[in-house]
């Protein structure tokens, strides 16, 4: 039996967070024969949002909840990059990062997400990490394959992305640490040049004989609960009303369709 921990990022959509995270932590770890914390990280919150989170803990299934302001100690770049370099931690061999707009569906109630994932990692010693996003066609850089498939459904890819990283911690930290992912001046926004922390993990994941496995074969669908500003660009609207939309059409769909 394994121990995970299951960390969702958080900023201020706090209606859709009430449904986005039941939703996710049931689709990854019900049922499950291995133990898992949940961790919600409220990263440069409101505090008033952030106070109405405090009673309703059980209720969305946390077990603790982080407060963080970024006046000190923040990192360059995108303000998720705070959540990631400050949150990944290695008490637990294993970490999924996901945020408060990732939906995820689980097509078969009997799937074991967690098991799988342990057997991805006990199988397949050069992967380092395992992203599955549905929705990839939207983003700003395609996803790819590099080499064969590390077994039928099981691609090895160029990149993973934040809707949801599962990493085997104890294996990709120091890979992480040598690529300066915890140092606060590597990430940068300048224009025409991006270096995010999803771009530090895409490098970290696919050199040195590592790979990001990529399962397209497990009954899930994982997509972005927004909408892009703009065909191709990597920014969503950011907007809730809209973000609450998406979810109800993915509710409806079965998470294949957001609008």
């Amino acid at each position: 039996m394994a121990r995970f921990t299951l960390a969702c990022a958080f900023h201020k959509t706090d209606r859709l967070l009430e449904l986005i995270l039941p939703q996710a932590i049931k689709a990854l770890t019900y049922p499950t024969r291995h133990e898992f914390e949940v961790v919600l990280v409220a990263d440069r919150s409101p505090e008033d949002v952030a106070a109405r989170l405090l009673p309703r803990l059980d209720e969305l299934g946390v077990d603790e909840l982080r407060y963080r302001r970024s006046e000190k100690h923040a990192y360059g770049g995108a303000p998720s990059n705070n959540f990631h370099a400050h949150n990944f931690e290695m008490k637990n061999p294993y970490l999924i990062s996901f945020t408060d707009d990732t939906f995820i569906w689980k097509s078969d109630p009997h799937f074991d997400v967690l098991d799988a994932l342990v057997r991805v990692f006990e199988d397949h010693p050069q992967v380092v990490m395992t992203t599955r996003v549905d929705d990839h066609d939207e983003w700003d850089r395609p996803l790819l394959d590099l080499g064969p498939n590390l077994e039928p459904g099981l691609r090895s890819v160029n990149r993973a992305v934040d809707q949801l990283i599962a990493y085997s911690t104890w294996r990709v930290e120091p890979t992480l640490r040598r690529f300066g992912g915890f140092e606060q001046d590597v990430f940068t926004s300048q224009h025409g040049f991006e270096y995010q922390w999803e771009n530090l993990v895409s490098h970290a994941g696919t050199t040195g004989g590592r790979a990001i496995a990529f399962p397209e074969h497990w009954p899930l669908r994982v997509r972005h609960c927004d909408l892009r500003l703009d065909p191709g660009s990597m920014h969503g609207t950011g907007d809730e009303e809209i973000k609450l939309k998406c979810f109800d059409r993915l509710v409806a769909t079965e998470g294949r369709e957001k609008e």
